[in-house]
Formats: C-alpha cells, sequence, structure tokens
C-alpha cells in the first residue's frame, strides 16, 4: 500500500487528543515534566489507568456537551484522580501500596484500592499476544527506553506523536546514516489450523517508510525493512512472543489509538428478584463465535455485570472440564483471569442447571423443545452461536439435524445429559 494512502487512514482522532489532553491535564496536576514517560495501561470501570516512574494514575474525565451531544474537547476535565505508588513489584494488599485520592467530585462513585488490587495481576489487554499481567508490564514500562528495541545499527521505538493512524507505525533510527523514519506496517492475516489470526509483517511490501530525514536512498530504506523485519519476527523467549507484539505493545501504550475492545457474548438467563438484584445465575453466558474445530462451552463471570467482571470460568458443554486451562480466559483482546469453582458452587450450579426453566416467552419456540434451564442453555447456545434457527425452516428441525444452519459450529442436542461437574474439582 502505497505511503500516501497509508497516511490518510487516520483513526479516531477525537479519541488521540483526548487521551492527549487528559496526561497533560495529569502531568500538570501532579508536577511531571511534559518528557516524562507516560503509559496507558487500561481502561477499567470506566476509568483510564496511566504509569509513569512507578506510579500508577487513575483518571476519570467528563466533558461539555453541543446540542447535538458531540463532546467539547476544550472543556475536557479530571473528574477523578488517584495516585498508587507501587512499594512492591506485584502488591497483594493495601500495605504494598500508597494509594493518593488527588480529585474527586462525586463521592458516590469512586475507586478503591482493593479495585486496584483486582486489576493489577489481570493479564493485560494492551494488545491480543501480550498477556503479562499489570504488575508484570509496569516492570516491563519501567525498564523500557528508545534501546530496548536494537539492532547493531537501528533502533525501532514509538513515541507520543499525537497520531490516530490506526495502522500500526513506530519509528526507525538509522544509526550509520544518523537518520530517522517512520514505519507504517499494514495488517497481515494468514489461516492457521482452521482459524485465521493477524500476524506480524512477512515481506517489504508489507511496510511503508516515511524518511523523517529526507536524505535516504530507496535501497537505505529497504535495508531498514528489512532488518525489521528480522528483528521482529524473532522470538522473545523471556515474554514468549514475536518481538513485534511487544512493539506493538509499547506502541498502543505510548501513542494510544481507538481500537475495539470487543466482547461478543450472550447472556442466557436474565431477571431480578424481589430486592430488583440479579437473580442468581444471570452470570451465564455463551461466546459469539467459536472456531471450527473448537469444543463447545458456556462460561460464567464473577459479576453479573460486565464492567465489574474480574474472571472467568469456561465450562465444556460435553464433558466435566473447563475449557481454558491456563492462567487466562481470552478472547482476543479481552482478557480476564480464570476462575476455578469450588465444590459449593459447582453444586448449586448443577442444581439450577436440572431445575424447570422459566419460559415466559413462547415466541423463542421454548415450548417445543425446553424443560430445564440445562435446556435453555443448550437453546441459547444453538440459536446464537451454531446458527440454528435462522434459516427458512426455523426452529422447526432439531439443531443437530438441521442441514440450512447459518454456521457450520457443531450444534448440541436437547436430550445432551449435563456433565457430572463436581468433577471439575480434580481439573
Amino acid at each position: 500500500m502505497k505511503l500516501k494512502i497509508i497516511k490518510g487512514k487516520s483513526g479516531n482522532k477525537s479519541f488521540t487528543e483526548s487521551v492527549n489532553k487528559t496526561i497533560q491535564l495529569i502531568k500538570s496536576t501532579v508536577g511531571l515534566t511534559d518528557n516524562a514517560p507516560f503509559y496507558l495501561l487500561s481502561w477499567y470501570r470506566f476509568r483510564q489507568i496511566y504509569l509513569s516512574h512507578n506510579t500508577i494514575y487513575i483518571a476519570s474525565i467528563k466533558f461539555e456537551y453541543t446540542k447535538d451531544n458531540t463532546p467539547i474537547l476544550e472543556t475536557l476535565r479530571l473528574s477523578e484522580l488517584y495516585s498508587i505508588k507501587l512499594l512492591k513489584e506485584y502488591p497483594k494488599s493495601i500495605d504494598d501500596i500508597e494509594f493518593k485520592v488527588i480529585n474527586h467530585e462525586d463521592n458516590k462513585y469512586c475507586f478503591t484500592p482493593e479495585q486496584f488490587l483486582n486489576w493489577i495481576d489481570e493479564p493485560s489487554d494492551i494488545n491480543t499476544e501480550v498477556d503479562m499481567p499489570y504488575y508484570e508490564a509496569v516492570k516491563f514500562f519501567n525498564k523500557y527506553s528508545n534501546e530496548t528495541f536494537r539492532t547493531e545499527r537501528y533502533l525501532f521505538y514509538p513515541k507520543p506523536d499525537n497520531d490516530s493512524n490506526f495502522i500500526t507505525n513506530i519509528y526507525a533510527y538509522d544509526l550509520k546514516y544518523n537518520a530517522e523514519m517512520k514505519l507504517y506496517i499494514t495488517d497481515r492475516w494468514k489461516q492457521l489450523n482452521s482459524k485465521w489470526e493477524l500476524i506480524p509483517p512477512e515481506t517489504v511490501f508489507d511496510i511503508a517508510v516515511d524518511d523523517l530525514s529526507d536524505k535516504l536512498s530507496t535501497y537505505q530504506k529497504r535495508q531498514c525493512k528489512k532488518a525489521f523485519l528480522k528483528f521482529a519476527n524473532e522470538y522473545n523467549p523471556k515474554y514468549k512472543v514475536k518481538n513485534y507484539w511487544l512493539i506493538e505493545f509499547v506502541k498502543l501504550a505510548v501513542q494510544p489509538v481507538e481500537i475495539l475492545h470487543e466482547w461478543s457474548i450472550h447472556r442466557i438467563f436474565a431477571g431480578k428478584d424481589d430486592n430488583n438484584k440479579p437473580k442468581k445465575f444471570t452470570n451465564i453466558w455463551v461466546p459469539d463465535f467459536l472456531d471450527k474445530d473448537e469444543e463447545p462451552y458456556f462460561f460464567l463471570t464473577d459479576s453479573p455485570y460486565t464492567w465489574e467482571t474480574t474472571k472467568v470460568a469456561s465450562i465444556n458443554f460435553k464433558s466435566a472440564s473447563y475449557h481454558f486451562n491456563s492462567d487466562i480466559y481470552k478472547q482476543n483482546n479481552v482478557k480476564f483471569k480464570n476462575w476455578k469453582l469450588d465444590e459449593k458452587y459447582i453444586k448449586e450450579l448443577m442444581a439450577f442447571l436440572k431445575s424447570p426453566a422459566d419460559i415466559k416467552d413462547s415466541r423463542r419456540y421454548y415450548d417445543k423443545y425446553v424443560k430445564t434451564n440445562w435446556q435453555q442453555l443448550i437453546f441459547e447456545y444453538n440459536s446464537n452461536t451454531a446458527g440454528w434457527g435462522w434459516g427458512d425452516t426455523g426452529f422447526d428441525i432439531p439443531p443437530e439435524q438441521d442441514k440450512n444452519r447459518t454456521s457450520d459450529i457443531e450444534a448440541l442436542p436437547f436430550d445432551l445429559p449435563i456433565p457430572d461437574y463436581t468433577k471439575l474439582l480434580k481439573d
């Protein structure tokens, strides 16, 4: 892709400008210099989490709006600001941090040390490939410099430049010719094991070079591309990813752009009790999408509200086993700590799944197929994830017999037995 076309593919400028202004306000409020390193680590509970010099800043912002409900950037202000100094690399208790409230407009909603301690060991969601917990990310960024990604001849580094372009871009410095370039790296996708995955650049044609020095030849720029390709595709044994994903990780923290953190899921059971609180097990969901040969599963969150979720238990439909056995639940760049259920919770879950379903919506054709909560869960999985019921035959044909489903994902029969999920205690 030509450089002119790439540079014209701007992302959300308002997002990038608002982050830049937020950083400026934080720095001026706490007395940091303009060139102090600053990293956007996360959006968490409707707040932004930044890092600078081993101190975490939690910020919430507010705007005034135009008549058509457009935020006015010039009116951006910090409605909340907290600073958290880490006294240990991996803080596990309030004694391991210094928590200060710098600004707080509304005492009704506040950020707490306990919420911070829940967040600090969550897997980072800055990009998809780098899963290190945030306390490890803090250590990484505290040691980061423009020399971190270097070869004998080149330095590769991001820097804040207020560029909102959604195409990954970093800077390169040619030490031989004292020349700075900006590299734009277009996305590449490859089908791996029946799944399309984003991969690092493979050829020089995946990279466009903007020669900021205006003194490099085409050959010299090509040399830089080849050096970047080699370095980017080298495996980093410490972080267990290719260097490219670490470079992207830093880029998105140093110069953030708006990217989707979209959790594609479907709630199964809803409703509130007499105290207007969510009923038990309204925290059961199914994913919207599975890979072609992926085993069907459902999952539970530790809160019925996605914005309060800190951990996820993913459970297979057909066997008493967890779907994800690593330390994290991951759906692209949406990540949470894995949740291992205790015996009491598992028994309550099984009793709930065996209980009669509360069927009130006959438009969903529940009457024909659903008698228990387990069958309602299967119905919603088949309809939402396996593409059943969307064709001309609707729900007339049982899901496992329907050849006209809109997805080739496995469908589940309604007589599927409930596995003995108490065996999860041994998983």
